[in-house]
């Protein structure tokens, strides 16, 4: 092999390795230093990847469902739009109003004398798109991969999973016990780029199951879908159709060359994204780093107990966010806002940090009971930043380990306990003896809330169980020293300075006693026995 054939060969390599970068199938060529074809890497090519697609097409309307009583949940009811120039038209109904003869599309005249009963709200696009905010970051506990389609689709990259829940069917169940708890209506569909899996999830007669679709199978699938489903901007399949084009099995038959001539490069790239030689770069869903949710009511509540169910979204809500982070809680606020555009804040703290809904729901009801709400309110909200990073709990067969692990459990039940007591009495009414940095003995320890001990300064000396609220002028001739002097000089610095000599001595009824000297006077600060 002479050098310029090496230096032919070394090129064709480099070309190859950007082609297989791009998503290309790597090429037969001998390999430049022993002249045999190199074998081939058992991964899956780019191609082969499957992408799914959620389409929730009412995904408004069932969030609003989802925070009404069954009987609510009975009535007909539609969301409506206008687009300016027409009148307004139902754009989402749910399964009441569609048994009773609504479609959507029918305009709100038509669809409120059809049904008298029909309760009718405007849609909100921007809601709408928060609500599929909320449910990536539910469904982030699981899916790392999660791009968002506002308003209505959610594109998850589910191929590297198959590792983590066996196969494809795995993650369809974890993924359909997660959809469960939230009540959302949805369609799903595979493909082998996002734009197929798009496509074929607005279509329901074409739908199966994402685990079993091979890459022929799925073309098949997408030759037959009419072209009102290609996701083409109006102007474009306005051109396809003026030439007898009716789905996308005519499409793909056309050349590429006659494509790009008559339609445009934007033609070109479209048809290489149903193919699956085009990939375009996503924008993945990242969770925030403050938790911040909003919830709309619908109607007044006028009272903190009736908040109890909407709140349990908002707690599920936070519990996926903790999760997703590996982080635990200790206080977050509740707003329920009014109509005149007031706030009513109650924060709320816990005395042990938490992340599970519902040990937070516990404790946030026995809170609430002595709340009350002086303005019925129209939303809910909840704002967290105050975390902390959980701690793992290891088990261990040493003594030593073993006794310290069972230390900890006994001070987080000891916890657990103090904050159900707080939640029912209120914060002030549970207090806990704590130790300050502070030498003076009446400022050694204070009554305290929270139960973050501070280290005592005075660990390793002698101190009474029982020092007296101030200190009592004593005789000193009538006590017998025993120890000391223990000399404490500090608080120059606030204007409260002290400095006094301690000694332990008895008293003559043989009453172990804690006395000092300060200033040549004698007093009494605390007993022993």
């Amino acid at each position: 092999m002479n050098r310029l054939q090496l230096q032919w060969q070394q090129q064709q390599l480099q070309v190859a390795v950007v082609k297989r970068r791009a998503g290309w199938p790597l090429p037969p060529f001998p390999c430049p230093v022993t002249g045999h074809l190199p074998e081939r890497p058992a991964v899956r090519m780019s191609r082969d990847k499957l992408w799914w697609y959620l389409a929730l097409p009412q995904l408004l309307l069932d969030e609003q469902l989802s925070l009404q009583s069954e009987i609510q949940r009975q009535q007909p009811q539609v969301l409506c739009r206008s687009d300016g120039q027409r009148a307004r038209t139902v754009v989402q109904a749910n399964t009441a109003a569609r048994h009773a003869g609504v479609k959507l599309g029918m305009a709100e005249v038509t669809a409120s004398t059809l049904v008298p009963e029909l309760q009718q709200r405007t849609y909100d696009e921007q809601r709408e798109e928060q609500v599929l905010q909320r449910l990536a970051q539910w469904l982030h506990q699981d899916i790392a991969q999660i791009a968002l389609y506002p308003p209505q689709g959610l594109l998850l990259e589910v191929d590297d999973l198959q590792r983590l829940y066996g196969d494809y069917a795995g993650v369809q169940r974890q993924l359909a016990r997660r959809l469960a708890r939230v009540a959302v209506g949805y369609q799903i569909a595979a493909g082998y780029s996002p734009l197929v899996a798009r496509i074929l999830a607005q279509v329901p007669q074409l739908s199966f199951e994402p685990m079993r679709a091979a890459k022929s199978e799925l073309l098949e699938k997408l030759r037959q879908v009419p072209l009102r489903f290609a996701l083409l901007p109006a102007a474009q399949q306005q051109q396809l159709e003026n030439v007898g084009i009716q789905c996308l099995g005519d499409l793909l038959q056309l050349p590429v060359g006659e494509l790009g001539a008559r339609f445009g490069r934007a033609m070109v790239a479209y048809v290489a994204e149903l193919q699956g030689e085009l990939l375009p770069p996503q924008r993945y869903y990242r969770p925030p780093l403050k938790f911040s949710e909003r919830l709309d009511l619908m109607t007044e509540v006028a009272s903190w107990q009736q908040l109890l169910f909407p709140l349990r979204r908002l707690l599920q809500q936070l519990e996926a966010f903790l999760q997703s982070r590996q982080l635990s809680v200790v206080r977050f606020t509740l707003l329920a806002h009014h109509r005149d555009q007031s706030q009513t804040p109650v924060r709320i703290a816990f005395a042990l940090p938490l992340w599970r809904q519902r040990e937070m729901q516990q404790l946030v009801q026995l809170q609430l009971e002595r709340q009350q709400l002086a303005t019925p309110a129209l939303e809910l909200s909840l704002r967290a930043d105050a975390f902390q990073a959980r701690e793992v709990t290891a088990t261990s067969w040493l003594p030593a380990q073993q006794d310290a692990t069972a230390q900890r459990a006994e001070q987080q039940q000891l916890q657990a306990l103090l904050g159900k007591l707080q939640a029912r009495l209120g914060t002030a009414a549970v207090q806990q003896a704590q130790a300050q940095n502070d030498w003076r003995p009446e400022a050694a320890q204070q009554w305290q809330t929270d139960l973050q001990t501070a280290k005592a300064p005075s660990q390793g000396l002698p101190r009474p169980l029982w020092l007296l609220p101030e200190p009592e002028a004593i005789a000193v001739h009538e006590w017998q020293l025993q120890w000391g002097p223990e000399r404490i000089q500090t608080g120059w610095w606030d204007g409260e300075g002290v400095l006094r000599d301690y000694f332990i001595a008895v008293d003559a009824l043989d009453r172990q006693g804690w006395i000092f000297r300060s200033h040549e006077e004698w007093y009494l600060h605390g007993w022993f026995s």
